[in-house]
């Protein structure tokens, strides 16, 4: 079981909102894509932010700059060793920007890679390519 401080956090929180201001909030019903916190988050402000509070998180919040949901998955996964080390970082920022064509080898590659702009950040998609690219089984 994973127990974080921030969970119980949250949830003291909820309780207080929904005690002042007889509001029911809860995680399942928090709007995933709200505009002020997107703008919050693109300007790096994330201090006590789970998952987006390291230094190397919230100098990339600004150069990504999330504004949706996946922007945030995209953020998180990038930030780790693999794409760092694998030099996938810059390609990634330089395609969301429209400064580097994003292209692809074949369709299926394009299958795999599409949602990440043609730039394998996760290691789902890493097995994968080796699945359609090298026919690894």
């Amino acid at each position: 079981v994973l127990a974080l401080g921030m969970l119980t956090s949250i949830r003291k929180s909820f309780d207080m909102i929904n005690s002042y201001r007889d509001m029911n909030l809860s995680l399942a019903n928090i709007p995933a894509e709200d505009p002020l916190t997107y703008h919050m988050l693109q300007q790096g402000d994330s201090v006590g932010v789970f998952q987006v509070e390291s230094r190397a998180q919230m100098s990339m919040l600004p150069r990504l700059k999330p504004k949706n949901f996946y922007d945030l998955v995209i953020e998180v996964a990038i930030v780790r060793p693999g794409p760092i080390q694998g030099k996938m970082v810059h390609p990634y920022l330089r395609r969301r920007n429209g400064e580097e064509k994003v292209t692809y080898a074949n369709d299926d590659i394009k299958e795999v890679l599409e949602r990440t702009l043609g730039v394998p950040i996760f290691q789902e998609q890493v097995i994968k390519l080796a699945v359609v690219a090298a026919g690894f089984t």
